[in-house]
């Protein structure tokens, strides 16, 4: 009786005209608010760093020795496990000391290294943040939290984009960051800013236990932005993520460059929580069969209750990431504005340097609990082909008026004025993104149900054809998935060929 009802409910939901709303989750280009341009400025004044270029430029190498040196570590643990299976691999150097914690990994960021991120790195950082937990204000317009962690807070990037998103409802937020150099920067930036939550710095994991109360110690959003790939051993990232789990109340973010190493790591960790909520769901069935349900306990009760744990974004369903073992990886861009700060001290290939920037990024957010089962969006829909439309059209919409045919004095001084942009080498690229943003919620969201598939990498348009690659859930319960290519043609649905042609990468894809 229920399935019976959820198709009817969807229809009186969504129409033709709102899917298109409700499966936009890309974002145009960025632009870093003026409050954090004002205050990178006045950090970088009042430090007044000699070469800044040339730190840079170092800065940036410096990612790469981290980068290689994941890559090698890997490398030499593979073959070791291929020489001798039987023989563990210590992961561990004098370079990396990690024992469970945020703590000697990656770079030591001094201040030369901090101010050099600052003015190169941050609005790139805090675009791809703002881009992440958006969404997740979009797929969970009831959540609103009051207590966060941001582990690897670096200069406050994500501090500054939740309170973009969640303005109001931030009261305490609780930083891990090993790098005084790094505190000491993010305590600088916000020193200008009212009514900010309350806000405590700690070195580690470990210290923020030590320091707070058990009952204080869960979080209602927890994040994780570009810090993991800095942990090379496999085993110190499951733990480090295992942590940030069980500090967890509802939201867990991890958020990683867009390269493949990067998206490596997202798909691990995502199986690791994912599987270990599941062997959790099974031995609590076990323990629960064993006590007869006259003396149910009441802590199995809420065992069960905060048992299990379903992927919010990107992923459409919780099986096995369909592009495993397929040389594809699954990552997302954002563009943004340059700063003034990015402009003066970033260098270019010998080409002068764009007005924008392209962010790469990987995420997945995960909530605690079952995932909820929703009607598709699709069901119960009828669409029209374009024959049957051709055949419904009136004779007066068949008329033409030929004024429009031509261009006006106002056109041609709006056009005019539309072409004075700063950057000539921007107009071709900017135009494949939205240009009708804004910042008000639409009425209609994309519910949590298996429904929505996402569009993983540019959609090919090819005449009266658009072809998608897109990431779906194959079963209702969103248990498995698959990654599919989705051809729409304006023939046999015109509807769906329009939204298709709006779509971009990073959209929901409705079935």
């Amino acid at each position: 009786m229920a399935s019976a009802v959820l198709p009817e409910a969807a229809s009186k939901v969504l129409t033709p005209e709102t899917l298109r709303s409700a499966a936009k989750q890309s974002e145009g280009i960025h632009l870093v608010p003026l409050s954090l341009r004002r205050a990178v400025k006045k950090f970088l004044r009042e430090r007044q760093e000699a070469h800044m270029n040339r730190k840079v430029l170092l800065l940036s190498e410096s990612f790469s020795r981290i980068k290689d040196a994941n890559l090698q570590l890997m490398a030499s643990s593979s073959r070791d496990l291929v020489d001798d299976p039987h023989r563990p691999v210590d992961h561990r150097s004098a370079r990396w000391k990690i024992q469970s914690a945020y703590g000697d990994i990656g770079l030591k960021y001094r201040e030369d290294e901090t101010v050099a991120y600052v003015a190169s790195r941050m609005p790139a950082v805090y675009s791809a943040c703002h881009r992440v937990l958006r969404e997740v204000r979009r797929r969970l317009p009831e959540f609103s939290p009051a207590r966060v962690l941001d582990f690897g807070a670096g200069p406050g990037s994500v501090l500054w984009a939740m309170r973009e998103v969640w303005p109001r409802s931030l009261e305490r937020v609780n930083l891990v960051e090993p790098s005084k150099s790094m505190q000491r920067a993010c305590q600088s930036l916000l020193q200008d800013l009212k009514n900010l939550p309350l806000i405590h710095s700690y070195d580690s994991i470990q210290a923020l236990n030590r320091n707070l109360d058990k009952r204080d110690r869960e979080h209602d959003l927890v994040i994780s932005s570009y810090a993991l790939g800095e942990i090379p051993s496999l085993s110190d990232r499951i733990t480090v993520v295992r942590q940030l789990w069980d500090l967890t109340r509802d939201v867990l973010v991890l958020l990683e460059p867009g390269t493949p190493h990067g998206s490596k790591i997202i798909t691990q960790m995502r199986s690791y929580i994912l599987w270990m909520e599941k062997r959790k769901c099974r031995k609590s069935n076990d323990s629960s069969r064993e006590v007869s349900s006259d003396v149910k306990s009441i802590a199995v009760e809420r065992a069960s209750l905060k048992s299990g744990a379903f992927v919010v974004a990107p992923c459409p369903h919780d099986g096995r990431c369909p592009l495993e073992n397929t040389g594809k990886y699954c990552h997302f861009v954002q563009r943004l504005e340059r700063t003034s700060s990015q402009r003066a001290y970033k260098r270019s290939k010998g080409e002068p340097l764009r007005g924008f920037e392209d962010e790469k990024f990987c995420f997945v957010a995960l909530r605690r609990g079952k995932r909820p089962r929703e009607a598709w969006p699709l069901d119960s829909m009828e669409f029209e082909t374009l024959k049957e439309r051709l055949a419904k059209r009136n004779p007066e919409d068949l008329i033409v008026d030929f004024e429009d045919q031509f261009e006006t004095e106002a056109d041609e001084e709006s056009t005019f004025e539309d072409a004075l942009v700063p950057y000539a080498s921007d107009i071709a690229e900017t135009s494949m993104f939205h240009q009708d943003d804004d910042d008000e919620e639409e009425q209609v969201r994309a519910d949590l149900g298996g429904g929505w598939g996402r569009i993983i990498y540019t959609p090919l348009r090819r005449g009266r054809q658009v072809q998608m690659d897109v990431c779906r859930s194959t079963k209702r319960d969103g248990s498995e998935g698959a990654f599919e290519r989705v051809v729409v043609t304006q023939t046999k649905n015109p509807t769906l060929h329009l939204q298709a042609r709006r779509s971009l990468w990073g959209d929901l894809w409705p079935f």
